[in-house]
């Protein structure tokens, strides 16, 4: 059989690699982070038909945090209850009848694309208790079924009979979702529908409506008011099952462009300062919160849609270019500022985008750099970091090198890159702390990561549990494998006390093409990388160019 299977997955366009024992098969998953890239997309494992110490290494195996995530279909001949009771305890796992591979496409695509099938064979865990759902409906039958049938799938579920209990729900926790019955006793679902997607208090919600009767007057008011889906009592519970997933899928999709967006916004203040953007007809359509500082507001809705004239000078914005500008801008409430401005204008959107700042204060390029006022004697990009970022004394030798390599990138064969890790100790408790909280496994760590690079002045602390690291490489690849090389050396550092671990999180930044970027803002920007990976979790590094997480996973 498994030649069988071996072929069928070949068949389906998946590379395999076959073992003829599950110490093989043990190896083989070690082995596969030695290499950048070369990470199993999923694991066919052969149940055995009776008890076999192998196999129990291997369930163990794939029972630990680096690999929980991967997908595992289990191949069985009896479905023993030992079987199932494995696969619904871990997550992304299903079971398959030995007689039924050549369903196996299916049940590889739910586990891989992470495409929900409630029909396929036996499916593993679901977890969505991130998405909390409140369902409104004056039945209390139909409310306790409803929770009960969204409770079995993981959900969060809160309930409210009427539409003072809807509001009272929705604004003491944030709710994602709501299902709304649309005959309530002393409201329709649709003006319930509105009441929530227009109110700040409640937030982002998506409403569905749901009635007992097909009917087109419904849906068209259900619709209009903002609910997203018209749904039926008289569905089946996986079609209703099969709708909330999808709707959950665009949250959590939300939620993910919601965090690019809050990235994006601290990358533009740390890289650009203050901006403000301008739309075609004249209109402010954007100030970010480094704008409102400069500005002495707190708070956007005083200039986004007004016309630019309200804060602009007469006439202005003045001509696009790199030229600086300097103005008086006009202040909600009569007040008068003195600016200076570069204007910056996109195509093909016809949108003006302004950088400025408090007279006196330099503005960033469209390059980088800090533009030269009168009187400042200082080259851009060689200003001194003045320590706002509290760096160790000791850096100063690393950020003269890093100086160095910014100065002269363009001379270089080899690419440099900028890797920046905290290092944290885990206890016994699961809590993390910082590993300078521990002197001797702190001293330890200092020494191994001191020792990595040859170079001097490669390799600094920058602040308590912060390193930083100089790396030359010729080829992008070469630099992620030895970033993850780096971090599983500290991870698996030997100590004596062996309640506590070590994990790492890191961010890494290619300084090719940096030349004339101010060091604090590229420390800044770097140091906010490694504070986003703290927030996800441990042993990750965030590679800033690509835009995307490395694991460190460990080698032994």
């Amino acid at each position: 059989m498994r030649y069988v299977l071996d072929k069928h997955a070949q068949s389906l366009g998946f590379v395999v690699d076959a073992t003829e024992s599950y110490k093989g098969a043990v190896e083989a998953l070690d082995k596969q982070y030695q290499q950048f890239g070369t990470e199993y997309t999923g694991l066919l494992f052969g149940w055995p038909t009776a008890p076999q110490i192998e196999a129990d290494e291997l369930a163990s195996l794939l029972e630990q945090s680096a690999y929980k995530e991967l997908p595992v279909v289990v191949m069985s001949t009896d479905m023993r209850a030992e079987t199932r009771a494995w696969v619904a305890e871990r997550e992304h796992t299903a079971v398959l009848p030995w007689k039924e591979y050549q369903r196996l496409e299916a049940l590889l695509q739910r586990l891989i694309e992470i495409d929900a099938d409630d029909t396929v064979a036996f499916p593993g865990r679901v977890d969505n208790s991130d998405i909390h759902l409140l369902i409104v409906d004056d039945s209390a039958t139909i409310r306790y079924s409803l929770r009960d049938l969204f409770q079995l799938q993981g959900y969060r579920v809160s309930l409210a009979a009427t539409q003072v209990e809807a509001i009272q729900q929705a604004t003491a926790e944030p709710v994602d979702i709501a299902i709304l019955d649309f005959y309530l006793t002393e409201t329709t679902g649709d003006l319930l529908c509105r009441e929530l997607v227009t109110s700040e208090a409640v937030g982002d919600i998506i409403c569905t409506v749901l009635t007992g009767t097909y009917s087109d007057h419904i849906i068209k008011r259900s619709l209009r008011a903002g609910a997203v889906e018209c749904m039926f009592k008289n569905e089946s519970s996986e079609l209703l099952l099969s709708r909330i997933d999808a709707i959950s899928r665009f949250v959590r999709q939300r939620r993910g462009l919601q965090a690019e967006c809050a990235l994006l916004e601290e990358a533009l203040e740390t890289m650009a300062g203050a901006v403000l953007v301008i739309d075609s007809d004249h209109r402010i359509s954007y100030v970010n919160d480094a704008g409102l500082q400069e500005l002495y507001l707190d708070n956007r809705k005083l200039l986004i849609g007004q016309q630019c004239e309200a804060l602009l000078e007469t006439g202005g914005p003045q001509s696009a270019g790199e030229e600086q500008h300097s103005a008086n801008w006009r202040l909600p409430g009569g007040k008068t500022i003195s600016i200076d401005y570069q204007h910056i204008l996109t195509q093909p959107a016809g949108r003006s985008l302004l950088r400025f700042a408090r007279a006196q204060i330099p503005i960033a390029s469209s390059a980088g750099k800090a533009e030269k006022k009168v009187g400042n004697s200082q080259a851009p990009g060689t200003e001194s970091l003045n320590n706002p970022l509290m760096l160790e004394p000791s850096s100063k030798p690393f950020i003269r090198q890093m100086q160095w390599y910014l100065s002269n990138a363009g001379n270089l064969d080899d690419r440099v890159s900028l890797m920046v890790m905290d290092v944290f100790v885990q206890d016994v408790s699961g809590q993390i702390h910082k590993a300078n909280e521990y002197p001797a496994l702190f001293a330890r760590v200092e020494a191994l990561l001191q020792g990595i690079h040859k170079r001097p002045a490669h390799v600094a602390k920058l602040t308590g549990n912060r390193f930083g690291f100089l790396l030359r490489h010729r080829e992008e690849t070469q630099v992620y494998l030895l970033v993850r090389k780096i971090m599983q050396l500290c991870i698996e550092l030997e100590h004596e006390d062996k309640t506590l671990g070590l994990t790492c999180s890191g961010s890494l930044l290619s300084l090719v093409d940096k030349k004339g970027h101010s060091m604090e803002t590229l420390l800044k920007h770097v140091f906010k990388g490694v504070e986003l990976v703290s927030s996800k979790g441990p042993d990750q590094i965030l590679l800033m160019d690509l835009r995307r997480m490395l694991n460190a996973y460990p080698t032994k």
